[in-house]
């Protein structure tokens, strides 16, 4: 189990926990509706993965730093800290898993396909925005 806290008395404090041993687990987690756009969808381990108690109280943690770098009111330096220990702890988390033997290998490589397939026209665009100038 990993606790992330910040403990700087000028932002608030982010925690969250968690269980490395249920994050590898499959779980009955419903399946989204089809998109309307793209059709059902071509990623279900990772939208599995991301519907998990975990990683849906990381998404609010992380979401809660990134507002908290436009609130005018926080410090931007901690806000931009807090965020990137959430993201660092939680990939250490899921490496972590992955060398525990808790995916096996076919589960990774469909994982790891999936994502990428969900990211590469994301790094397509930002690519083409960066050699714009934009």
């Amino acid at each position: 189990m990993t606790q992330l806290k910040n403990y700087d008395s000028k932002t608030p404090t982010y925690s969250v926990s968690i269980d490395s041993s249920e994050l590898g687990k499959p779980e009955n987690i419903s399946a989204k509706a089809p998109c309307p756009t793209h059709g059902p969808s071509q990623s279900e381990r990772f939208d599995r993965e991301l519907q998990r108690p975990q990683a849906q109280e990381m998404i609010r943690a992380l979401t809660k730093a990134l507002n908290d770098i436009n609130d005018q009111e926080k410090c931007t330096k901690c806000a931009v800290e807090n965020a990137s220990t959430l993201l660092t702890t939680h990939v250490r988390d899921i490496r972590a898993l992955k060398q525990n033997g808790e995916w096996t290998k076919e589960e990774r490589k469909a994982l790891k396909a999936e994502v990428k397939g969900i990211f590469k026209p994301v790094k397509k665009s930002v690519k083409a925005l960066w050699k714009d100038g934009r």
